[in-house]
């Protein structure tokens, strides 16, 4: 049976810690794990405080996040 087609979606609260994921991920990829120092707190607070600096969407496929875009 075939994938559903790609859903992108802006990115909620309960999203934090797949957002954390991705950007370590990245940055480990990226040979940069060293500089990745945002926390989930910092993440909570610039994405979802009561004046958003970050915006985030998610990917997904099949309803599992596979991506996202991650800007300010």
């Amino acid at each position: 049976m075939p994938s559903e087609a790609v859903r992108v979606r802006e990115a909620g609260p309960d999203d934090l810690a797949t957002i954390h994921g991705f950007i370590l991920d990245l940055a480990e990829y990226e040979r940069l794990a060293h500089e990745a120092q945002a926390t989930l707190a910092d993440l909570e607070r610039d994405l979802f405080g009561p004046a958003p600096r970050v915006f985030c969407d998610i990917a997904e496929i099949d309803g599992a996040p596979v991506g996202f875009a991650l800007w300010f």
